[in-house]
């Protein structure tokens, strides 16, 4: 499979590809649906937002084509790609594990590279609830989030409001990190010099337990917190 994203130079291709459905209650030409809508999530998770030219495309009739099912879409040998940066993975799974009333998904990857990014892991787990679809307000919940860096794992958890602009919107979540050093000391040869200041004064503001560090991180009225701590940045 080969995908682009319009308007930004941005390409995915994949290698082989199976899609299913357990339950048999999504036909053949909706699975085919469901890949392309996951496709589109990885475009514009790549792009870090959605294309301009995508803008106002409506997702909610690929969700009404797939309720009653759990489809899932198995992906091998993925890369994205755009000038001068490239994403690979091993090996990815999008799994719809409930599709009415509202729509949860489970996504894995492993072996993951990115030419670019440095805090990028290895493997990755999430898995999302998102409410109210259809209506104009949406709510992510954040069941899980799990990912592995050399000798750290990330954890997450929590809630986030989606408004109409950042400042507009909310969040609260929980993550922790295990052997932070670890991860500071990994990527200080190869990230910019402000990415390492910066996970080394969060690990300053982290709560420690043994070899984990963690954050309560909140979003509300423009104003983001660490552990109740406001910080000092403008919110767009």
């Amino acid at each position: 499979m080969h995908a682009t994203l319009t308007g930004t130079g941005i390409g995915l291709d994949i290698g082989p590809i199976s899609l299913k459905d357990p339950k048999g209650a999504v036909e053949e030409s909706k699975l085919e649906q469901f890949n392309a809508t996951a496709a589109y999530a990885a475009l514009s998770a790549f792009r870090g937002g959605l294309s301009p030219a995508c803008q106002g495309q409506d997702a909610t009739i690929t969700v009404h084509n797939i309720h009653e099912g759990t489809p899932e879409a198995s992906w091998s040998s993925v890369k994205l790609s755009r000038p001068g940066h490239t994403m690979t993975i091993q090996h990815a799974t999008i799994n719809a594990v409930e599709t009415n009333p509202d729509l949860r998904m489970k996504v894995n990857g492993t072996g993951i590279h990115d030419s670019k990014q440095p805090l990028i892991p290895s493997a990755l787990s999430a898995d999302l609830s998102i409410h109210g679809l259809s209506g104009a307000s949406q709510q992510i919940t954040i069941n899980a989030l799990h990912a592995i860096s050399g000798n750290s794992t990330v954890d997450g958890a929590g809630t986030i409001q989606i408004g109409s602009s950042a400042a507009t919107s909310t969040a609260d979540t929980h993550v922790s990190i295990t052997n932070i050093a670890d991860l500071i000391e990994k990527i200080r040869q190869t990230a910019p010099t402000k990415v390492v200041t910066a996970l080394t004064i969060a690990r300053l503001m982290g709560k420690q337990n043994g070899d984990t560090t963690s954050w309560d991180i909140a979003l509300q009225g423009g104003v983001v917190t660490v552990n109740r701590i406001p910080l000092p940045i403008a919110v767009p």
